[in-house]
């Protein structure tokens, strides 16, 4: 078509039939989205900037950059625009998000950047090889002994598996530890996990210098379990500074929604904000040019639009000139975000003949987003781990009612309160129970034992193999303590819920354009949570357990271990095996029916359930 003539609606739905909308992704998922169109006009001074402070750094001090703007500005967009450019300029780099709470930051913070380490790029290496292929020769004297030994094992291919559990922090067994000829003492304990955390982050950082090491942290505003709370900013706060008082080679980047600096700036202390924020970089709305640039870029993306006649002579096909100008006056200023879901739906309306179909009820779509996120979560809900389990119960309770109270007693993860009762909650969800016993101790010395929870994944038994441990909850379930099992169809709610709350904090949350506030969502979820979370907190809340409940979970524990084992057993060889009635051991099949089935009424054989 020759360029300024106009095609007919209905000849324009026939070129665009087909053709899959450019526009149908709005938001650029993390720093390592490798679906992402670069725009390089867009933010182009922004991006600059922290190039040419990155490039400073190498030559000592560090630098920390407070990045913000409105949601939907492109703040990830552009993460990813500065690890392409670290990676090419020999840079380490590692960005995420901080969903997590304040007691766990340091586990959170290394977890993450062993990943973003171990994270396999388009040429197949890691960073980590290229880590220590640049400073191996350094190991015995810039790291401690355990960290030398394990990245000297994973450099010669040797317990790989192990190596990298050790270092996004997992807690290893005893086998596994003696394979790698090192310890974890203490490394059980809360406090020593977090100081053990700080210390291999900081060892893995210094080891990439002379090199400049970039750390972009986004969703900042997620370390509030609400909006209320001001003890996981200051936290960030106090890690910063940490970060840049002790490593001399650290780029960290810092990213916030505009309307937040207000509550980051009365949240944190004066100095660790100056730390993290020496540098501050606005995200602007976009003009004209720069709203065109990603258009055509979109465009271009598509393979059947890049090289449509039509576009030869106008870049901006099928849009007509008057359209992109009406697109950017919806409202004082426009973002990418906007800009691209406008985009998409116009881009749907001249490929349909029609205006789409859209259902503006926000609480519709916060249901159909929370089961979507559960469908999502069910397959990895049962992974051992105590961190995201602690940060969907510490985002859940305010929901509930109940109050965070600091500090905590020892051992507890939570502490509590509503209508002047407390409870404390003790995450337990570990597969390894190396040091479980003496943290279950200390529960004893809560003020009330009646009160304290303990909380566990039903699909993670707690092994007969761990005789202490199971000895310290049957001492515990005598004083009046309750252990608490959650389905997979609970957990699954938590981390969906727990994600969903995140994502509104940081304005990532979104209906077509229109941005969800965490206030919004909390005061959603504050009229009816879900059966599975209103269920997990009547439970949390019920006063006392059925006389021996416990000694029947850790009944249903062994059974779950002797399934694993056999995988078909029946019913009277089970029981015999565990030393309990047969009509013992259906029960507990029954309690742990998640994960094991039966044939016959009443069972005669037990089996492992497919996918357990």
């Amino acid at each position: 078509m020759e360029p300024g003539r106009t095609m007919s609606a209905s000849a324009l739905v026939r070129e665009l039939e087909g053709i899959p909308n450019p526009f149908r992704s709005g938001i650029t998922r993390d720093a390592w989205d490798m679906d992402w169109v670069d725009v390089p006009g867009i933010h182009a001074d922004a991006s600059a900037r922290i190039f040419r402070e990155t490039a400073a750094a190498e030559r000592g001090g560090g630098c920390g950059i407070l990045l913000f703007g409105e949601p939907g500005s492109g703040k990830t967009h552009l993460l990813n625009r500065v690890r392409r450019w670290c990676l090419q300029q020999g840079v380490l780099f590692s960005g995420f998000r901080l969903q997590c709470g304040p007691q766990t930051l340091w586990r959170h913070l290394r977890r993450e950047f062993a990943d973003d380490l171990l994270h396999r790029l388009p040429d197949g290496a890691t960073q980590l090889e290229r880590l220590l292929a640049a400073g191996g020769e350094r190991l015995p004297d810039a790291c401690s002994f355990s960290l030398a030994h394990v990245l000297q094992f994973w450099r010669e291919g040797r317990h790989v598996r192990e190596c990298e559990a050790w270092l996004r922090g997992d807690r290893l067994p005893e086998r596994a530890l003696q394979l790698l000829g090192i310890s974890d003492e203490g490394a059980d304990e809360e406090e020593s996990a977090e100081d053990e955390a700080r210390r291999i982050l900081k060892e893995l950082i210094a080891l990439g210098a002379p090199s400049t090491v970039l750390l972009a942290l986004d969703q900042v505003e997620a370390m509030q379990s609400d909006s209320q709370d001001p003890r996981g900013l200051a936290a960030l706060g106090s890690a910063a500074a940490a970060l840049r008082d002790e490593t001399s080679n650290i780029v960290l980047v810092t990213c916030v929604q505009t309307s937040f600096l207000g509550t980051l700036e009365n949240s944190v202390h004066r100095a660790d904000l100056d730390r993290m924020g020496e540098v501050r970089i606005e995200l602007l709305p976009l003009n004209h040019a720069e709203a065109d640039e990603l258009l055509a870029a979109r465009l271009d993306a598509e393979p059947r639009l890049r090289v449509h006649p039509a576009r030869q002579g106008d870049r901006l096909w099928p849009f007509t000139e008057y359209a992109v100008r009406h697109l950017l006056m919806r409202g004082p200023s426009i973002t990418p975000r906007r800009l691209i879901i406008a985009a998409r739906d116009l881009f749907e309306q001249l490929q349909t003949g029609k205006p789409p179909e859209k259902d503006r009820n926000l609480t519709r779509f916060l249901q159909r987003e929370l089961r979507s996120r559960m469908e999502e979560m069910r397959a990895r809900a049962e992974a051992p781990g105590n961190d995201y389990l602690q940060d969907g119960l510490r985002r859940l309770a305010p929901l509930a009612g109940w109050r965070l109270v600091e500090p905590r007693p020892a051992g507890v993860d939570l502490l509590l309160e509503k209508d002047g009762r407390r409870l404390a909650v003790a995450v337990f969800n570990q597969r390894g129970m190396r040091g479980a016993a003496r943290r279950l101790q200390k529960l004893m010395s809560f003020p009330d034992v009646r009160r304290v929870r303990v909380v566990r994944a039903a699909a993670q038994p707690v092994s007969p193999r761990a005789p202490m441990t199971r000895a310290e909850l049957e001492r515990l379930e005598a004083a009046g303590a309750r252990m608490v099992r959650l389905s997979t169809e609970t957990l699954a709610a938590l981390e969906a819920c727990r994600t969903l709350l995140a994502d509104a904090a940081a304005g990532d949350l979104h209906s077509d354009g229109e941005t969800l506030t965490r206030e919004f969502v909390e005061h959603w979820l504050r009229s009816g949570l879900p059966e599975e979370l209103d269920g997990l907190m009547r439970d949390l809340e019920t006063e006392a357990a059925e006389s021996g409940a416990n000694t029947r979970a850790l009944s249903a524990d062994a059974l779950v271990e002797l399934i694993r084992e056999c995988k078909v057993v029946a019913v009277e060889e089970a029981a015999e095996r565990l030393g309990i009635p047969a009509e013992e051991a259906r029960r507990c099949a029954d309690q742990a029916a998640s994960i094991v089935a039966s044939v016959g009424r009443p069972a005669q054989v037990l089996f492992e359930r497919r996918g357990a």
